[in-house]
Order: C-alpha cells, then sequence, then structure tokens
C-alpha cells in the first residue's frame, strides 16, 4: 500500500509542472483586427480567405466596426500571420498597411476607404 501511495505521489510531482504548463499556453485564441472593410464584398472575401488559413476556426467580421474577430489554434497559426494574410488580400489589419497590388485588384466599392499604406 506505501509503495502505491509513493508511485501517485511521484506521478503527481512529476506531471504537475507539465500540466501547469500546458495550461499557461491556449490552445484556441481570439484575435481582433481593425480592416479597411466598407461593405458585404469586404466581408465575405475577408471571412472566406481567412477561413482558409491552416488552424482558423472562425472568422467574423462587423462591418459596422470594421472589426474582423477570429478564433484561430496557437499552435497552428499566429496573430501576426493572420494579420498580414488580411493585409495580402488587400485590406488594412492594425498598423499594417493593404498590400497595394491586392488592394488595386479589389472591386472599386472595396477600394472606397482608399489604400492606407
Amino acid at each position: 500500500m506505501r509503495f502505491f501511495l509513493f508511485l501517485i505521489a511521484s506521478f503527481l510531482l512529476i506531471a504537475a509542472p507539465k500540466l501547469q504548463a500546458q495550461e499557461k499556453t491556449p490552445k484556441v485564441d481570439t484575435v481582433h483586427i481593425e480592416t479597411s472593410a466598407v461593405c458585404g464584398m469586404c466581408k465575405d472575401r475577408l471571412e472566406s480567405e481567412l477561413g482558409f488559413v491552416k488552424g482558423v476556426k472562425s472568422v467574423e467580421l462587423d462591418l459596422d466596426t470594421k472589426r474582423l474577430t477570429i478564433v484561430y489554434r496557437t499552435k497552428k497559426v499566429s496573430k501576426e500571420a493572420l494579420r498580414q494574410k488580411v493585409a495580402d488580400t488587400g485590406y488594412r489589419a492594425d498598423h499594417l498597411p493593404a498590400n497595394p497590388e491586392a488592394f488595386m485588384a479589389l472591386p472599386a466599392c472595396c477600394q472606397a476607404e482608399g489604400c492606407s499604406h
């Protein structure tokens, strides 16, 4: 019986730090990105493009606030990579300017805010 209790105590001492470390790093996180999107076509384009990024669980653009909300797996993709994908799609992403070539390829209504580089 003492040996059994010793094994359990040993396991807890060894496993506890690893379990705590795993809890500190969330598997899923949410990022909010301010964009230059202006219309429904922008919304469809951004939600579609980001929906195909590996690790992205959900994407929603609120056109009133121009705020993109992305839920993603932290081990698959980073916040910076998501911001870069928005910029590469032709839209401003927080402090990142839109990719000029991608911006010019957008429909005219999607260029209404102007390229902010």
